[in-house]
């Protein structure tokens, strides 16, 4: 059922573009006609050659899919004009020069597509100033290679002189340049989504199409050289009208000037075919290329607006929203601030202070006791043995052996001016203001016994099968004379003793 239906629907897809290569066909050869009759000038020479307006939207679309219907319209549309050279043609000389402009129609799109993809910033490349510029630059590059093809084609086979050589090339070129430039725009913008303002009153128009009538009318048929009044009614119209309107009325404007000088009217006629051709195409190109970056600025400036508003009216949400994220952020700091503050003065293992905490709590009580002239003592225990026990039990039941012992010195302290540390490693620290050296004793008794009834098993300890502590005291009535380090250094010296002596004791140390 799948295959059927995408079987139908490749018929269909076929079809289409059967039928798009057949109406190219068709259009071309109109085209091709409608250069000749009516915008060459003396009969001679081609101004615009309108199939190329025709192939480059059509392959910037569809891609090399229709370059079956350029190349038999090519083919076709040529073969009057090949056939009334004389003398007559070689079955050779007439395929190669049909083989040769049939390619050159083909490339001729294909590069200018190319670039415009390549280069353009938009994928609608009427509404970005830089994308238009691409596309002029595109439309006026590409002709040249076709040109080379076609022309060097004619001269090889003798068909024109070398003295003719570039002046053919550069007609050719420029023919198919205005082309794309004048009409490819107004065909490319057909059934688009204008980006422009919703355009003029009825009347405005009516205005409008008064105002360029009389001024094509004095230019193009009485003659008068007054064809720069064209460009006020353009640039109203660029303004007021949408993009494709803007585009459809240069093309007509243009189109009445072919068609005017090309039957000898008009402000652009002059003795010489050259000079005539070189001032309408100017002309016709100008008018253009001005509409198409105006048209571009309008629609930028018109994006611009658009997305300004969007932004306004959503403003208010947006700061609501953005306020209410404010608030939640405001919140996830202040938890974040109080996780910081913890960690910042928590050991993140045994889960009681650190020793930059206590540091700083040693001081506040140092100063303030100064003033009370009251006693500090420190009590700095050490673990016994605590790397054999580490080595015999494993880290892991080191770091739990640890936490046992601060949750225990924890329980042990009396108030909530005493505090206990982590000092380093297997060292901890008790800091107890307002306390002599005999009630420091007494906590440090505390703190043994409450360690033996926790039976915490040492298989390799020296002085007993179970946890034992050293502890050093150090007591002191703080001064200004005085720091804290000292007195932490002292209580390290009897640390130091204890464990001399031994180990699972306490030793004391008072001054001055």
């Amino acid at each position: 059922m799948v295959f059927i239906q995408l079987h139908r629907e490749t018929e269909k897809s076929n079809l289409f573009l059967i039928s798009i290569n057949v109406l190219l066909v068709l259009l071309y050869i109109i085209g091709i006609n409608a250069s000749h009759q009516f915008s060459t000038l003396q009969s001679e020479v081609a101004s615009v050659w309108f199939p190329s307006a025709i192939t480059l939207p059509l392959v910037l679309k569809y891609g090399i899919q229709v370059f079956p219907g350029i190349s038999l319209a090519s083919i076709i549309g040529l073969t009057p004009s090949l056939q009334r050279i004389s003398p007559d043609l070689s079955f050779f000389s007439f395929a190669f020069i049909q083989i040769s402009c049939a390619l050159a129609n083909c490339f001729q799109p294909i590069i200018a597509t190319w670039i415009i993809r390549r280069f353009a910033v938009s994928k609608d490349v009427f509404i970005n100033t830089q994308s238009v510029c691409v596309f002029i630059g595109a439309v006026i590059l590409s002709p040249i290679i076709s040109a080379l093809m076609g022309v060097s084609a004619l001269l090889i086979l003798n068909i024109i002189t070398l003295n003719e050589y570039s002046y053919s090339l550069v007609t050719w070129w420029l023919g198919s340049a205005l082309a794309h430039l004048i009409f490819s725009p107004t065909i490319m913008l057909w059934n688009k989504k204008d980006v422009m303002s919703p355009g003029a009153t009825r009347g405005e128009v009516l205005i409008l199409m008064v105002i360029v009538f009389c001024t094509c009318s004095l230019t193009f048929i009485l003659g008068y050289p007054v064809e720069y009044l064209i460009f006020p009614p353009i640039i109203w119209a660029v303004f007021r009208l949408k993009s494709f309107h803007a585009s459809l009325l240069v093309s007509m404007i243009a189109l009445m000037a072919i068609i005017s000088t090309s039957r000898g009217y008009g402000a652009f006629v002059k003795d010489s075919v050259n000079l005539s051709l070189i001032l309408l195409q100017s002309f016709t190109g100008v008018i253009s290329m001005v509409t198409l970056i105006l048209s571009a600025i309008l629609a930028e400036k018109k994006i611009t607006e658009n997305r300004l508003n969007d932004t306004l009216e959503s403003l208010e949400e947006k700061v609501k929203e953005r306020t209410k994220e404010l608030e939640i952020i405001q919140a996830n700091l202040r938890n974040t601030n109080r996780f910081l503050e913890k960690i910042a003065y928590v050991d993140s293992l045994t889960q009681i202070a650190n020793r930059g905490y206590f540091e700083e709590f040693l001081q506040q009580q140092w100063d303030m006791l100064i003033r009370h002239k009251k006693c500090l003592s420190l009590l700095l225990i050490d673990v016994d043995y605590f790397k054999q026990y580490n080595d015999f039990y494993g880290h892991l039941q080191g770091d739990e052996c640890l936490t046992m012992v601060a949750q225990c010195l924890q329980s042990v302290i009396r108030n909530s001016s005493d505090m206990v540390a982590r000092y380093g490693g297997e060292e901890f620290i008790i800091v107890l203001p307002h306390t002599n050296v005999d009630d420091a004793v007494v906590v440090a008794k505390k703190v043994q016994g409450a360690i033996a009834l926790l039976e915490i098993p040492h298989e390799s300890s020296e002085v007993s099968k179970y946890l034992t502590l050293s502890i050093g005291i150090a007591t002191t009535i703080p001064s200004y004379e005085d720091n804290p380090d000292n007195l932490i250094q002292k209580a390290d010296e009897a640390l130091y003793l204890a464990k001399q002596e031994g180990r699972n004791q306490f030793k004391t140390f008072v001054y001055p």
